[in-house]
């Protein structure tokens, strides 16, 4: 949450979802045994609408999602959302770059 553009992609998600019935079709567990899966609420697939907004990065690494990787690049080109920022550090580069410099002298 203290990564740049981290609580407006929050309030992005909770607006999508807040009070409402949500559905998770799981495709497994990270190895950190959180649940990874698609996330439907109001018939929208909420993976594609934060990735398509730009309130949230593709991670190629783990999803070859062809959709989301495009929605990405659109949300990109258009300058949306985390977009607009002149060098927006992925989440899993934000979060390396904390542990070294917490194991930092």
């Amino acid at each position: 949450m203290k990564q740049p553009f981290g609580n407006r992609a929050k309030q992005a998600l909770s607006e999508m979802v807040f009070g409402k019935d949500v559905e998770v079709q799981s495709s497994g567990k990270d190895r950190y045994g959180r649940t990874i899966g698609q996330i439907t609420a109001d018939g929208k697939d909420v993976n594609h609408e934060m990735v398509a907004t730009g309130m949230a990065w593709h991670y190629e690494k783990y999803d070859r999602s062809a959709d989301l990787r495009d929605a990405e690049k659109a949300a990109r080109a258009a300058r949306r959302g985390l977009w607009a920022d002149k060098a927006p550090v992925p989440p899993w580069d934000w979060r390396a770059a904390g542990k070294k410099k917490a194991g930092s002298p």
